[in-house]
C-alpha cells in the first residue's frame, strides 16, 4: 500500500472518528491493521473509539500495549490517564499524566486533563495552577478558560469566573456552555448586554441544537431576573422541549428502579442481615435535586469536624456495576445483599474512593441527591451513616428543576409529565423507606430552614452528633467549593425570595401544578 493511499485511508478514518462513528472506525481500522500490523496510530485510534464508547477496559488494554511497544508514545500515555480517571483509578491516572509531562512538559492536552483530575478531587488550587499553565503556553486555549470559569464559580469567585468565561466567548462565540454558566452567576438588569448577545446568537449564528439549549435556559434565567415571566417561560419551554427531543428519553426504565426496590425490600428483615463494619463516617444528604441539598451541605461543612465532598457518583457507580443487568436494576442480583462479604467489599470500595480526597475531618458528606434511591442498601452497607433528607414545596421544587439544564443524567426533568411521574415515585419511595427503616432518616424542610434558621440548624447539628459551632449559622462565609447549579445561592445568607417562587409560573404549567396540589 502506497504512503499516499495509506494517508488518505487514515484521514477518512479520522474524519469518521470526529463524526462519532466509533464502531465503524474500530472495524475498518482493524482491517487496515492486517496490512499494517505495527501502525501505532491505528491502535491509538481504536483505543480512543473504545474510550468514547465507554468500553474502558478494552481501551486500557490497547493503550498499555502501545506503551509497551513505544514507551514514549505521548498520545497513548495521555489517553491512558483519561481512561484511568474514568475508571476512578485516580492514582494511576496521575501517574500517567506525570509520565506524559515528563515526555513533553508543554503538552497542553495533558496539562488540562491533569487539571481536570485535580478539580474532580477538589484540589482546586492544583487545578488552577495547571489550567493557568496551559494558558501561559497558549492564551487562547478554550478548554482552559472554560475550566477556570468552572473552578472559580465553584469557589464563589464570580468575577474571576466571568473573566474566563467571557474570554472563552471572545475566542469562540459558539461556546454556549459559557453563556449557561454566566447566566447562573449574573443578576440581570434591564439593558444587560449579555441578553442581547445571546438573542443575537439565536438569530445570526448557526447553532447546533445542544448550543441552542444552553442559550434557551440562560435566557429563561435572565428574563426571570427581569420579572418578565412570560418571556422567561417561553425560553424555558423551548429549552426543555429541545432537550427532551435530543435525549429521546423514555421514563419507563427509571420508574422500573422504584418498582424493583420496593419489591425487593417489602418485608425485608434488616435485623437478620449482619451489618457491615465501616470506619468511614458518612453524612448522606439526599432528596430531589434543587430541594436545598447544597444549602444543607454548606451548613454542615462549616463545622470543623465535617468535610464537604459534594455530589459523589461512587455509590451509584458501584450499585450499577454490582446490581444492574442489561442497564436495569436486577431483582435477582439484589439477593447478593444477603452476602456479608459482598456488603463489606462495597463499603471498602466506597471508602477507598473517598480516601482520594485530601481531608482530615471526622465526617464526610456525600451530597448526591438521588442516593435517596439507595437508602435500603445504605442501611445495610453503611449502618452507622447519617441520612439527611431534604424536602421542599413540591411546586417550588419541580419548577426549579424545570428551570435548569443539568450536566448529569436528570433526563426526566425536561418534560412536564415525566417530572410529575418521577416526583410522585420519589414521594412514594421515601414513604416506603420511612416505614421499612424507621428512625434512620432525618428530614430537613427547606421552608422551615428559611423561616426558623437557628433552631433548624441546631437540630441538624445535634442529629449528626456534633457539638455546636457558630460557624454553622454563618455558613455563607464557608469558602468550600460548590460544583452544582446552586453555587451562587448557597453562598448567600438566608433569603426567602425562592419560597413560593413557582407561583410566577403557575399559569404556564397548570396540569403539573394542579397534580402537585393533590400530593
Amino acid at each position: 500500500m502506497s504512503k499516499i493511499i495509506l494517508k488518505q485511508k487514515i484521514e477518512k478514518l479520522v474524519n469518521y472518528f470526529h463524526a462519532g462513528r466509533y464502531t465503524f472506525v474500530i472495524r475498518e481500522s482493524k482491517l487496515l491493521l492486517k496490512k499494517l500490523p505495527e501502525n501505532l496510530f491505528l491502535f491509538n485510534l481504536i483505543a480512543s473509539c473504545h474510550q468514547y464508547l465507554n468500553e474502558l477496559e478494552a481501551a486500557k488494554k490497547i493503550f498499555i500495549y502501545i506503551l509497551q511497544l513505544d514507551p514514549k508514545n505521548l498520545s497513548a500515555c495521555n489517553n491512558l490517564g483519561n481512561v484511568y480517571k474514568n475508571l476512578k483509578k485516580f492514582k494511576l491516572a496521575e501517574e500517567s499524566y506525570k509520565r506524559a509531562l515528563q515526555l513533553n512538559p508543554n503538552y497542553i492536552n495533558t496539562i488540562v486533563n491533569y487539571g481536570n483530575l485535580k478539580y474532580e478531587l477538589n484540589d482546586h488550587n492544583g487545578a488552577i495552577i495547571l489550567f493557568n499553565q496551559a494558558l501561559d503556553l497558549n492564551t487562547e486555549t478554550p478548554i482552559a478558560h472554560y475550566n477556570l470559569g468552572l473552578v472559580f464559580q465553584s469557589l464563589g469567585e464570580f468575577d474571576k469566573a466571568k473573566y474566563h468565561l467571557q474570554a472563552l466567548l471572545k475566542i469562540n462565540p459558539k461556546a454556549t456552555m459559557a453563556d449557561k454558566i454566566l447566566s447562573r452567576i449574573t443578576k440581570y438588569k434591564n439593558g444587560d448586554s449579555h441578553i442581547h448577545e445571546m438573542k443575537d446568537k439565536l438569530d445570526k449564528i448557526s447553532l447546533t441544537e445542544k448550543e441552542k439549549i444552553d442559550i434557551f435556559f440562560a435566557l429563561g434565567k435572565a428574563y426571570e431576573d427581569l420579572n418578565d415571566y412570560e418571556k422567561s417561560f417561553y425560553y424555558l419551554k423551548k429549552g426543555n422541549q429541545t432537550k427532551k427531543k435530543l435525549l429521546n428519553y423514555n421514563i419507563t426504565s427509571d420508574l422500573g428502579i422504584f418498582n424493583v426496590l420496593k419489591k425487593f425490600f417489602t418485608n425485608y428483615n434488616f435485623k437478620k442481615t449482619k451489618l457491615v463494619t465501616s470506619k468511614k463516617k458518612i453524612l448522606f444528604i439526599v432528596g430531589m435535586p434543587r430541594s436545598g441539598t447544597s444549602l444543607v451541605e454548606q451548613i454542615l461543612s462549616s463545622h470543623s469536624c465535617v468535610y464537604g465532598a459534594g455530589e459523589l457518583p461512587y455509590l451509584t457507580d458501584i450499585i450499577q456495576n454490582e446490581f444492574y443487568k442489561d442497564n436495569a436494576l436486577n431483582l435477582n442480583k439484589l439477593l447478593e445483599l444477603n452476602n456479608e462479604k459482598k456488603l463489606q467489599n462495597i463499603a471498602d470500595r466506597y471508602a477507598s474512593l473517598t480516601n482520594n480526597y485530601n481531608y482530615s475531618e471526622m465526617l464526610i458528606t456525600d451530597k448526591a441527591p438521588l442516593n435517596f434511591l439507595w437508602l435500603g442498601l445504605i442501611k445495610l452497607i453503611f449502618p452507622s451513616s447519617k441520612i439527611i433528607h431534604c424536602t421542599r414545596s413540591p411546586k417550588d421544587n419541580c419548577m426549579s428543576l424545570y428551570k435548569n439544564v443539568f450536566d448529569d443524567n436528570l433526563s426526566w426533568t425536561y418534560d412536564e409529565l415525566d417530572l410529575l411521574k418521577f416526583y410522585q415515585e420519589y414521594r412514594a419511595l421515601m414513604s416506603f423507606w420511612n416505614q421499612s427503616i424507621p428512625n434512620f432518616i432525618y428530614d430537613v424542610n427547606y421552608e422551615k430552614l428559611i423561616s426558623n434558621t437557628s433552631d433548624e440548624v441546631k437540630n441538624l447539628i445535634n442529629f449528626c452528633d456534633l457539638d455546636w459551632e457558630q460557624d454553622c449559622l454563618d455558613f455563607h462565609n464557608n469558602k468550600r467549593p460548590i460544583k452544582t447549579v446552586s453555587s451562587a445561592q448557597a453562598r448567600q445568607s438566608i433569603y426567602n425570595s425562592s419560597v413560593n417562587s413557582s407561583r410566577n409560573y403557575e399559569k404556564f404549567l397548570p396540569n403539573l401544578f394542579s397534580s402537585l396540589d393533590s400530593l
